[in-house]
């Protein structure tokens, strides 16, 4: 009897461990083009995924598991971990190892919801749809509730640019590569093209669009949404004194949504601005007529479920990508590129993001990779890595204010050494209170953003005098929104006439806020994709470039 309880639970055992090792999905390696010199050694630089094993990463790029020790020595101690750099013997000669397979449908990793996330969040930092998540995880709505256990597919989670290496910054050299064919940098050959020059070849005689806000008139209303609609108020003003004849139809979301009907007599929506919102009106137009999406940029996701959609904010990921080619083409003979990243960050978008434009632009620069605890070693590092015969042009991949704070320190201290610096970081360090102004400046600032009014310009100067007069209060940025928004669109559907959407590719356009140049997709989906780059120079004058 008691042997037959044993086999029994033997046979329990093994019938666990073979469900276990059904569910486990090792994660596909893909091989890396990233070289890294160290110590004179040449590397290749592999970001380890979450289920991904050393004897995987060893086939994959053709080498020994022995090999990977050597290279990497705390390997033995710490094992492979989550997100850590691992670097990878690369031979002369030697033909690099074909990709891994792709994962098999229904492979998947597992995320746990956090307080602040929503779908949205985790779809874009993972790098999928929000469909697939839902689909995979059976879920009829998008609401999650905190430490619900999703599962994400694998294939397309994304690499994370930290390392595992404690309290030694990591300082590397990355050579310019062959420009990546996965995440091509989007470039459009488009003319600017005037407001004036369109209007000249106006074919229609009257636009007409509705505008949905929820102003909520019957009680307090957003400072946001009244700002936007005074903005559009003052483009509609504008052009029916150029002569554009313009009905416009303004819906109150809080007092439900408007009819198909009335939606569908109009030449576009504007609005609403919650990616929610949009939803539920493209679900309502289905298609025919085109809906505007003028501030959320979580919304771009909306493309992948509906058609006809316009999504204004342009992604942050294309502010990466022209700040990289604008480093490029500041960059000369006898200058040093030095990227800098946050050890242990939990926010790697940023870096992942930065590394790889820069890869598709081919550039040569250092690596530091540090904690701020070891902020104050740094200025150590940064005086070996510089040049005295050029410009140490250092990036900034990091969007936590805390670590950009520290940079901004140490590259104070190397200018009072006398070192020429110039500083290129992520547009979100306007935002940042803890930091003066004062040292952007010092360190001749470079950034790429969505948004950027120049106070010096003549036609930015009258709208903010013509603001203050109509509306007796200064304009914020979602007033100049509002008018750049709606005065680009009308401009473009009385100009080209009913097939005014397929135009929206072929010219670039400069609003007082915003500029415009959109890439479209095949089901008639068109992201804005321009940005303004931005000058903070060292006589405290802050310039648009661009």
């Amino acid at each position: 009897m008691k042997r037959l309880v044993t086999l029994i639970a033997s046979l329990l055992v093994l019938g666990c461990t073979a469900a276990l090792a059904q569910e486990y999905v090792p994660t596909p390696v893909t091989v890396s083009k990233e070289k890294v010199k160290l110590n004179g050694k040449v590397y290749l630089s592999h970001v380890v995924l979450e289920r991904q094993t050393l004897y995987g990463i060893s086939k994959a790029y053709g080498v020994t598991e022995e090999e990977l020790y050597e290279a990497n020595p705390s390997l033995r101690e710490t094992g492979l971990q989550k997100n850590s750099i691992l670097l990878i013997p690369f031979k002369e000669g030697v033909k690099e190892a074909p990709e891994a397979p792709q994962p098999k449908e229904g492979s998947y990793t597992e995320h746990t919801v956090k307080w602040y996330e929503d779908i949205e969040d985790i779809a874009s930092s993972y790098d999928v749809t929000v469909k697939e998540i839902m689909e995979l995880n059976g879920l009829k709505s998008k609401k999650l509730s905190t430490r619900q256990v999703l599962k994400i597919p694998v294939k397309l989670v994304a690499a994370a640019d930290t390392t595992a290496v404690e309290g030694v910054p990591v300082v590397e050299t990355v050579e310019g590569t062959e420009k990546s064919a996965e995440s091509p940098a989007q470039e459009i050959d488009a003319q600017e093209v005037s407001d004036s020059t369109i209007l000249s070849m106006r074919s229609r005689d009257v636009v007409d669009m509705s505008l949905i806000l929820p102003l909520h008139t019957a009680g307090s209303t957003s400072e946001l949404n009244m700002d936007f609609y005074s903005g559009v108020l003052m483009a509609l003003k504008d052009l029916e004194a150029e002569g554009v004849k313009i009905q416009a139809h303004i819906y109150d979301l809080s007092e439900g949504l408007p009819s198909t009907d009335a939606l569908l007599r109009s030449d576009f929506v504007l609005g609403p601005i919650a990616s929610r919102d949009l939803e539920a009106i493209l679900q309502r137009v289905d298609g025919k007529v085109p809906v505007i999406s003028p501030l959320d940029q979580k919304a771009g996701v909306l493309s992948a479920y509906y058609q006809n959609f316009i999504q204004v904010p342009s992604a942050v990921d294309n502010q990466y990508d022209d700040l990289a080619q604008w480093l490029k083409e500041d960059a000369e003979e006898d200058d040093r590129i030095i990227l800098i990243t946050e050890k242990g960050a939990t926010n790697v978008t940023a870096p992942v993001a930065i590394r790889s434009a820069m890869a598709r632009r081919e550039l040569t620069y250092d690596i530091i990779n540090y904690a701020i605890v070891e902020g104050r070693g740094i200025p150590a590092v940064l005086t070996e890595k510089m040049t005295d015969d050029g410009v140490n042009r250092i990036v900034v991949a990091s969007e936590s204010e805390a670590f950009i704070g520290d940079v901004v320190r140490n590259i104070g201290i190397m200018l009072g050494k006398g070192y020429d610096v110039v500083m290129y970081a992520p547009s979100k360090v306007r935002t940042f209170d803890t930091i003066e102004s004062s040292a952007y400046h010092d360190a001749s600032l470079h950034i790429c953003s969505s948004y950027f009014a120049d106070y010096s310009a003549p036609e930015v100067d009258a709208f903010v005098r013509a603001y203050r007069a109509l509306f007796r209060t200064e304009p914020s940025q979602f007033a100049f929104q509002g008018y750049d928004t709606a005065r680009y669109f009308i401009v473009r559907c009385a100009g080209h006439g009913y097939a005014w959407t397929r135009r929206l590719g072929a010219e670039r356009s400069s609003g007082l806020h915003t500029d415009f140049l959109f890439d479209t997709d095949g089901s008639n989906n068109h992201h804005n994709i321009a940005v303004r780059r931005i000058f903070f120079r060292k006589d405290y004058t802050t310039t648009l470039e661009r």
